[in-house]
């Protein structure tokens, strides 16, 4: 666990940030060079991630904020009280955080929102974001990892991690974990070589591509839930609320890789 990195002896910059970051430039690069293979122009690929970073950002935002949402409402007394005391404190609880898939659903809206303006191929875009959307999500899961959150179950064996004690998680290191935000970026960054290397040598249908990125995530993401040991996650029922996302989002994916409709959408600015 390494949240953050003293320089000069007292600024304290935290390694979430800039780990993202590097991963959103590099998949930012490769888009931009491989785009015209895809028929989408470089400048579109670029205005494009910029509207799809706004949306990511706003979304993993919004949906983090809906997971708090029900934890607001049954202490609505005790929250109106503390927004006198310490608003810096309540806007840190309904909005400190991000949500992997509120941020996918939003890059998604961000770009179909360009692409809708200036009538570029959408489904083109989006089959060169499949490989990297992994590729970002990977060095995302690194820094949850060195942040400390996202933290797995209770685990002794093979690969197990002891966290050491701090402030910011205090029950993090309670008991040694299952290391599943590094499992989850290590599926990834597979997810992320396959699909790349099969897209270079095949030129797959419209909208396959990102269909076998949703059906792929969806289901490890399903079952990396059952791993998690952090207790901030929205549940409805036995379900935590990416379970049920992954639900909706899986069907979506097959639709991509069997619909012959994505080819005339496709074919349309």
């Amino acid at each position: 666990m390494l949240p953050y990195v003293t320089l000069f002896g007292k600024l304290q910059i935290p390694l979430y940030g800039p780990i993202f970051v590097i991963g959103f430039l590099l998949a930012l690069l490769i888009a931009i060079k491989i785009s015209p293979q895809y028929s989408v122009a470089r400048d579109d690929m670029l205005y494009a991630s910029i509207f799809g970073a706004i949306g990511l950002l706003v979304g993993a935002k919004l949906l983090y904020f809906i997971t708090k949402l029900p934890a607001i409402i049954r202490n609505f007394d005790k929250v109106k009280k503390l927004i006198k005391i310490d608003p810096e404190y309540v806007l840190n609880f309904a909005f400190g955080g991000l949500v992997f898939y509120g941020g996918l659903i939003g890059t998604l809206i961000g770009v179909y929102v360009y692409c809708r303006k200036y009538k570029v191929n959408f489904i083109g875009i989006m089959d060169v974001y499949a490989p990297l959307l992994p590729l970002v999500h990977g060095f995302g899961r690194i820094g949850c990892f060195l942040a400390g959150c996202c933290y797995g179950v209770e685990y002794h064996g093979f690969l197990s991690v002891q966290f050491p004690e701090n402030d910011l998680v205090p029950e993090l290191n309670a008991v040694p974990r299952l290391p599943v935000q590094l499992i989850e970026a290590g599926l990834n960054f597979v997810l992320f070589v396959v699909l790349f290397l099969v897209m270079k040598k095949i030129k797959l249908k419209p909208g396959r591509a990102l269909g076998i990125y949703l059906i792929y995530y969806t289901i490890a993401r399903y079952v990396l839930e059952m791993f998690r040991g952090d207790i901030i996650r929205g549940k409805v029922g036995v379900l935590s609320t990416s379970q049920i996302i992954s639900l909706i989002l899986l069907p979506i994916g097959i639709i991509l890789i069997r619909g012959k409709w994505v080819e005339k959408i496709s074919q349309q600015k």
